[in-house]
C-alpha cells in the first residue's frame, strides 16, 4: 500500500513510515469499533445499499434500533416491510425513487411498528452515489430512532399550549422578556390595553403610552431588571385614547437550567384603575364628608350666634326706632337715633348672612327667570368693574328656579365680584353663563351639597375668570365663614352662597387651578312651574295702631321689652310669657281671647313651634305672628291652614311688627 499522508503540527502534510498490512486492518478495526461505540451513544445507526449488486449492510447500532438479531441477512424489503400500514410503505418508496432520480434529497420520518410489536418513529436520510453519467451507484445512510425526541417534542408543544391558553385566557396580562429586556411573549389581554399589535408592542412602542409623569419611574424599572437582575414590582397609568389606566406590573427573572443563566423576565399586569378611582373617589368622598360635617358645625355655630345676636338688635332697633317716633321730627337726638338704628341695621345685615350660611335665613319664594337676574348683573355692578377686565354674559332663555330672587342675586354677585378680584389688576375676563341639563346621581356626587340632591333636571349658572386661581389649601376652606384671602374682606360672601344653594336645594361645583384661573358652576333645580304667590301690599303707617289683647312670647328679656312697649303706645293690651309652656299656661287663665299671639320661635322649656302644634290639637284657631331669625315657614306649613300664621325675620323695626300684626288681624 501507498504511504498515508499524515499532518504536521503546522497542518503541512507530512509523509509518515510504511506500514505493515496487519497494522493497517488494526487501525481499521479500531476505527470501526469507534465508530460504532459513537454510533451507539449518539443511537445513529447507518446503512448502505449498492444499487447494482442489491447488497445492504447495516451497522450494529442499525440492528439494535430496527431490533433484528445480529446476523440477521440485511435488506431493503426488511426496513419496508416495517412501515406500519401500505399508505407508509408506499410513501416510503416514493422518497426513495424520487431521490434515485435526483428529485429531493433522502430524508424521511416514518412510524415503524418492530416485530416485537413496538411502535417507533424512525428519522432516515441519505445521499446517493453517482456515476460520472449521473447513474445511482449506491445509497449512504443513517438511522435514528426519534420516538423519545418527538414525544419530547409533543409534550413541550402540550406545554406550550396550555400556557399560551392559560395566559390568553387569562383575567391578567402576561408577558416574557428577552434578557434584554424586549418582549418576546405578550398575551391579548395586554395587547388590547395598549392598543397594538405584537409587532409593535415586542417594538417598545408600548412606551409611548406611558404618562409622562409616570415615565421616569417606569425607565428605572427596566434599567434595573435589565441590568441588575432585579424583580419588578411597580404601578404606572398608561393614556390610551383619551383614556387613562392604572397597570400594576410584576415580574421575576427566569433562568437556564443551569439555574444561572438569565434568559429574561416572565411576569404579569393587573388593571388596577377601578381600585384606584375607587380609592380616589373614598378619599374624595371621605373630603366632601368631612367638609360637611365641619360647614354643618361651623353653621350650627353661626345660626346659634346669629339668632341671639338678633334678639339684642331687636331690643336696639325697636326702641330706638319707637324713641325717634316719640321725639318731634326738628329734636337734635333724632339724628343719633338715626345713626343707632342704621348701625344696627348692618349689624342686622351681618346676621342675615351668618343665617344664610347656616340655610336658616328667610325665603321670599317665588318663580326667578335666570336669564333676567343675571342680565340685570352688569348694570347692578357698573363701575365696580375695572375697564381691563372684560365681563361677558351668556344667559339663553328658558331656565327658570323657585326661589328667594334676592338670595339667589347675591349668590350671583358674590361670585362676580370674587372673580374680577382673582383677576385683579391684570388684563382678564370674566365670564357668566347660564343654562340647563339633566344631572344623574354620579354627577352630582361631584359637586359640593351634591350627594343631598336627587337626579334631575337643573339651571346651571357659571362664573369663569382667568385670574390668578386657588390652591388647594384655599379650595378647602374657601367656604368657612370668616376665611378670606382678601386684605379687606370679611369671608362671608362664599359662605352664605353655600347656604343659600343649601337652602334652595342646590349644589356648587368649582374647578380651579393657580396661574390658570377658576371656574365655579352654582346648580339650581329647574322650577316645576308652581304658581308665584302674590306678593303682599304695605299698609300705610298711619292705619297701624290697633287695639285688644295681645299675648307676646319671647325668651328674651330685651326683644319682650321692646315689643312690648311698641304694641302698647299703638293701643294693644300687652300680655307677656316668657316660653311656649309659660304661654298656653297664661291662655288657659285669660278671660279673653287674645286677638294674636307674638310668637318666637327658639325658646327653652318649650319652643314656638311645640306651643303652635299643641294650641292647634287644642282646637285654638288664634291668629299666631312667629317671630324668629330663622326661616320658620317649613316647619308650620305642615301644621295649620294657609293664613293663619304670619311669620316676621328679626330683628324688627317698631313699623314692621306693628304692620305684620295688621296684616294678621287688621285694625
Amino acid at each position: 500500500m501507498s504511504n498515508i499522508a499524515q499532518p504536521s503540527s503546522d497542518g503541512d502534510a507530512v509523509s509518515s513510515p510504511p506500514v505493515a498490512p496487519a497494522a493497517t486492518e488494526a487501525v481499521l478495526e479500531q476505527l470501526q469499533r469507534q465508530l460504532e461505540e459513537a454510533q451507539r451513544l449518539a443511537g445513529i445507526g447507518s446503512w448502505s445499499w449498492d444499487l447494482r449488486t442489491g447488497a445492504v449492510a447495516w451497522s450494529r447500532e442499525t440492528y439494535r434500533i430496527l431490533r433484528f438479531a445480529q446476523g440477521t441477512p440485511p435488506s431493503f424489503e426488511r426496513v419496508l416491510a416495517l412501515a406500519v400500514d401500505e399508505a407508509h410503505q408506499a410513501e416510503f418508496l416514493e422518497v426513495v425513487h424520487a431521490a434515485l432520480r435526483g428529485e429531493r434529497e433522502y430524508d424521511l420520518e416514518i412510524p415503524t411498528r418492530l416485530a416485537d410489536g413496538a411502535l417507533i418513529t424512525i428519522h432516515t436520510r441519505g445521499v446517493v452515489e453517482r456515476a460520472d453519467d449521473g447513474t445511482p451507484l449506491r445509497m449512504l445512510g443513517t438511522m435514528q430512532d426519534v420516538t423519545a425526541m418527538r414525544a419530547a417534542e409533543a409534550a413541550l408543544r402540550e406545554r406550550e399550549a396550555q400556557f399560551r391558553t392559560l395566559a390568553e385566557s387569562s383575567p391578567a396580562g402576561v408577558f416574557q422578556t428577552s434578557r434584554e429586556g424586549y418582549a418576546v411573549y405578550a398575551n391579548q389581554r395586554v395587547l388590547d390595553w395598549f392598543d397594538m399589535d405584537f409587532e409593535s408592542f415586542a417594538g417598545g412602542a408600548w412606551v409611548t403610552c406611558v404618562h409622562p409623569d409616570d415615565a421616569l419611574v417606569v425607565q428605572r424599572n427596566r434599567v434595573q431588571a435589565r441590568e441588575q437582575l432585579q424583580p419588578i414590582d411597580m404601578a404606572y397609568r398608561i393614556v390610551v385614547k383619551d383614556r387613562t389606566r392604572w397597570l400594576r406590573v410584576r415580574s421575576e427573572p427566569f433562568f437556564d437550567s443551569d439555574g444561572v443563566t438569565v434568559l429574561g423576565h416572565i411576569g404579569y399586569v393587573i388593571d388596577t384603575s377601578a381600585e384606584r378611582f375607587a380609592s380616589e373617589e373614598r378619599a374624595r368622598l371621605q373630603s366632601q364628608l368631612q367638609q360637611a360635617r365641619r360647614l354643618e358645625s361651623l353653621g350650627l355655630l353661626a345660626g346659634g350666634v346669629a339668632h341671639d345676636f338678633n334678639n339684642l338688635l331687636v331690643g336696639m332697633l325697636a326702641n330706638a326706632s319707637l324713641a325717634r317716633d316719640e321725639l318731634d321730627p326738628s329734636h337734635p337726638a333724632r339724628e343719633a337715633l338715626d345713626d343707632i338704628t342704621h348701625a344696627a341695621q348692618r349689624a342686622a345685615d351681618l346676621t342675615r348672612q351668618l343665617l344664610s350660611y347656616a340655610g336658616r335665613a328667610r325665603l321670599e319664594r317665588r318663580q326667578v327667570p335666570l336669564p333676567s337676574l343675571v342680565l340685570d348683573i352688569p348694570k347692578v355692578l357698573g363701575a365696580r368693574i375695572p375697564p381691563h377686565i372684560t365681563l361677558t354674559v351668556d344667559a339663553p332663555l328658558g331656565p327658570v328656579v323657585d326661589g328667594d330672587e334676592t338670595q339667589l342675586r347675591q349668590v350671583v354677585l358674590n361670585l362676580i365680584t370674587n372673580a374680577v378680584d382673582a383677576v385683579g389688576m391684570r388684563n382678564g375676563s370674566v365670564s357668566l353663563t347660564v343654562s340647563e341639563g339633566d344631572y344623574s346621581a354620579d354627577t352630582l356626587a361631584q359637586c359640593l351639597l351634591g350627594r343631598e340632591r336627587s337626579p334631575g333636571r337643573f339651571a346651571v349658572i357659571c362664573v369663569k375668570d382667568t385670574g390668578s386661581g386657588m390652591s388647594h389649601d384655599v379650595q378647602e376652606r374657601m367656604f368657612d365663614p370668616f376665611f378670606t384671602t382678601k386684605v379687606s374682606g370679611r369671608g362671608l360672601g362664599l359662605a352664605a352662597t353655600l347656604g343659600i344653594l343649601n337652602s334652595h336645594g342646590g349644589a356648587i361645583k368649582v374647578n380651579s387651578t393657580e396661574g390658570v384661573g377658576t371656574t365655579i358652576c352654582v346648580l339650581l333645580p329647574v322650577s316645576l312651574n308652581r304658581p308665584t304667590p302674590p306678593s303682599v301690599t304695605a299698609v300705610p303707617s298711619g292705619v297701624l295702631n290697633g287695639s285688644g289683647v295681645v299675648l307676646l312670647v319671647d325668651d328674651d328679656v330685651n326683644a319682650r321689652s321692646a315689643a312690648r312697649r311698641i304694641l302698647t303706645r299703638a293701643g294693644y293690651d300687652v300680655r307677656e310669657a316668657e316660653n311656649g309652656a309659660d304661654a298656653i299656661a297664661r291662655l288657659d287663665a285669660m278671660e279673653t281671647t287674645p286677638r294674636c299671639i307674638v310668637l318666637d320661635l327658639s325658646m327653652p322649656i318649650m319652643s314656638g313651634d311645640e306651643c303652635l302644634r299643641r294650641l292647634r290639637a287644642r282646637g285654638s284657631t288664634i291668629p299666631v305672628l312667629m317671630s324668629s331669625g330663622y326661616d320658620a315657614d317649613d316647619v308650620a306649613a305642615h301644621l295649620i291652614a294657609p293664613g293663619s300664621v304670619h311669620f316676621l325675620q328679626k330683628p324688627y323695626t317698631s313699623t314692621s311688627l306693628l304692620q305684620a300684626i295688621h296684616e294678621l288681624v287688621g285694625a
